[in-house]
């Protein structure tokens, strides 16, 4: 119910009211004339009548923030990515410290975004900017917030220009010629037999790393967890459409079961590699074979990039690599996919041409 007050030449209305837990609460607002003051408590109730807990946006976001997490995401994502969500609350406190989702406005947040981006890379806070968006988006739809504040906001900064993270056709058969000609050495350097399944199946390094005795056999591998070193321990795959069985060559099947023969335990790689070591291990491995740089990502992108170079469909290999559906591997891939269509492009009119 409403109240007014008249307070010298203004007037203030409160506006009492009991929300869903059965706690009183008021809300109140003062006005220059009483007429306003009336329209604004009619307004209020209006809203309470219809549900809506005009104080619910009196939390501050990285209160609420930290509630969306707990609400939303434990219990449903990996170990590994709730850690990435909880680095996002911390920079959600700095950031926003004790602001209010009442006082948030879209100018607001950019403007603080744009500060974070200055000190942080493009990719970690595209990733940033777009939790913060879902976490908003569900207080926009709860009714904490009575506007959409977060569909503008954008990740800004300068995106980081990085070399071509797969090889070409030449260096690809080089260095599977190469991993194939060490293959005796795989059961001393367990990494080599990495480098090769990632080159052959385009697994990830945490699948490959997951991998056990029962998920190996003749013509396919089962992938079906992944390790993870944030929390060194195999957990889930990245979600559901990771788990898959990836046809493997006659070459690589006898390579594995070579390899197998020598093993003492259920586990292919037991001893774990840090995402340090893969990149120390695999600047030696390309020096060695005489080819670029590459990050160990970068031979799950090469073996997408052979595939399309050979001619096989792209729905076929966004089932092979684990993709959610074929529009992640367009987007991905849309660089290598630009390639193959100027190649295409030429052979077409070729054939048309009457010379």
């Amino acid at each position: 119910m409403a109240s007014f007050e008249k307070r010298g030449s203004k007037y203030r209305a409160v506006v009492s009211y009991t929300d869903a837990n059965g706690v009183h609460q008021k809300t109140s607002k003062t006005f220059p004339t009483k007429k306003l003051a009336t329209v604004w408590a009619s307004e209020m109730e209006t809203k309470i009548n219809g549900g809506f807990d005009i104080n619910a946006g009196k939390i501050t976001l990285p209160d609420y923030y930290k509630q969306w997490v707990e609400t939303y995401k434990v219990g449903t994502i990996r170990e590994a990515t709730l850690k990435t969500y909880m680095s996002h609350l911390a920079n959600v406190t700095v950031l926003f410290s004790e602001l209010e989702l009442d006082n948030l406005t879209t100018a607001t947040i950019q403007q603080k975004l744009n500060v974070f981006a200055q000190s942080h890379s493009h990719s970690y806070t595209r990733i940033f900017v777009t939790s913060l968006k879902s976490a908003l988006k569900d207080a926009y739809l709860d009714g904490l917030i009575q506007r959409d504040i977060y569909s503008r906001l954008k990740a800004t900064g300068n995106t980081e220009i990085k070399p071509d993270n797969f090889l070409s056709v030449a260096d690809f058969e080089k260095l599977r010629d190469y991993l194939y000609d060490h293959a005796d050495d795989m059961s001393t350097t367990p990494f080599l037999l990495m480098s090769l399944i990632a080159l052959e199946t385009g697994a990830r390094s945490g699948e490959i790393q997951g991998l056990n005795l029962n998920d190996i056999h003749s013509k396919f591998i089962d992938i079906n967890k992944s390790y993870s070193a944030s929390v060194n321990k195999v957990t889930d795959t990245k979600n559901i459409s990771s788990v898959r069985q990836v046809t493997i060559t006659d070459e690589l099947s006898a390579i594995l079961h070579e390899y197998i023969k020598n093993l003492e335990q259920l586990e292919l790689f037991p001893h774990k590699y840090s995402a340090k070591t893969i990149s120390v291990f695999l600047k030696r491995l390309t020096e060695e074979v005489g080819i670029p740089p590459i990050r160990f990502h970068g031979l799950r992108h090469s073996h997408v990039s052979y595939l399309l170079h050979n001619g096989v469909d792209i729905q076929y290999i966004s089932k092979r690599v684990g993709h959610k559906n074929v529009t992640i591997t367009l987007s991905t891939y849309a660089h290598m996919l630009k390639e193959k269509e100027l190649a295409q492009n030429e052979l077409a009119l070729k054939i048309l041409s009457k010379k």
